[in-house]
């Protein structure tokens, strides 16, 4: 089975920010990370590497330029729960401990989400022993164990092992990801992490059941799933390790009219990648861009557009990219 492991510290936001997507890349691959805590703090004494913080500082333009490309990640992704901690940087050992530590009580994916959200939804000063125990009280942990195992002996020394294991295989910074033995840095590359799972898995299925199968057919007349909305539907169907969608629309379809009130959105956060197969329809972008799609037309639109059809025709489309979530409740 492929192991792919996520190597985090509660410290870095663009590891919060991967933690984020990791659940997306898991539906749609059906591969379930494997988180590894480790200590950033250790990573760095152990590599001789410095936090962004201090290796940007009097640096001119680079800063604003990774500003803007979390944004714009937050943007692609349709994230809002993240806020700077203006604590920031906060020391991680005892919570990165605390993780070890939940680990062992069974609590690790809920104890991860709460934390997270301490530090970087709702952010709080968590290497303050007193702020720390009222966010574990708040999220309903015992923080007296919780105190008790974070110095716990083997707890500590399970918290450096991982340390010192994860830089001997190659990391410097977090988040680092292992796809088997291959590693890959930081958020931006979590679609490289994925197409790495799905190469991986293709490769491997191909070596077990080419034999037997060697070409899948599958049709929109029998979708693995059909999403309904006011004059439009949108249908999906999965296969070879993705998932391809068509949307068909009436006339006088408009999706910040018939999709988005029921998503809770004015604006569409879906990337899309397709093509037009019948019927015209307009890429509204937020920024007031305009532009017209006609049959036969390949498009890529950028998360942040709203969307109509254009004419008495119904409008036809396929999508190669953002099917898995287009116009899904959550």
């Amino acid at each position: 089975m492929l192991k792919v492991e996520f190597h985090f510290d509660f410290g870095s936001p663009n590891a919060y920010l991967a933690h984020l997507v990791i659940p997306e890349i898991e539906q749609r691959t059906g591969v379930k990370f494997e988180y590894v805590p480790v200590l950033l703090g250790g990573v760095y004494k152990l590599t001789g590497n410095r936090s962004p913080a201090e290796s940007l500082a009097g640096i001119k333009n680079k800063p604003d330029y990774e500003r803007l490309e979390t944004a714009r990640f937050l943007k692609r992704h349709g994230i809002t729960r993240f806020r700077p901690n203006p604590f920031f940087p906060v020391n991680t050992l005892t919570i990165m401990r605390g993780a070890i530590a939940a680990k062992l009580l069974g609590l690790f994916e809920r104890y991860v989400d709460e934390i997270y959200r301490h530090m970087w939804s709702e952010p709080k000063k968590l290497d303050d022993p007193s702020v720390l125990r009222a966010a574990l009280l708040e999220s309903a942990f015992d923080a007296d164990r919780f105190e008790e195992l974070v110095q716990d002996a083997d707890v500590k020394a399970q918290l450096l092992a991982n340390t010192e294991r994860s830089v001997a295989r190659g990391t410097f910074g977090s988040p680092t990801f292992f796809v088997g033995d291959e590693i890959l840095f930081g958020k931006d590359r979590l679609r490289d992490v994925e197409e790495m799972i799905l190469a991986t898995r293709a490769n491997r299925d191909d070596s077990t059941i080419a034999q037997n199968i060697d070409v899948i057919l599958k049709r929109f007349e029998q979708p693995d799933e059909v999403r309904n909305f006011e004059k439009g539907m949108f249908e999906t169907v999965r296969i070879g390790g993705m998932t391809i969608g068509r949307a068909t629309y009436e006339p006088g379809w408009r999706w910040s009219l018939h999709v988005g009130p029921a998503l809770g959105a004015s604006s569409c956060s879906v990337e899309h990648v397709g093509i037009v197969v019948s019927g015209r329809a307009t890429a509204a972008m937020d920024n007031g861009a305009i532009t017209e799609m006609r049959p036969g037309d390949a498009f890529h639109i950028a998360p942040g557009h709203d969307s109509w059809v254009v004419g008495n025709e119904p409008y036809v489309s396929l999508h190669f990219l953002g099917a898995d979530h287009y116009a899904e409740h959550s």
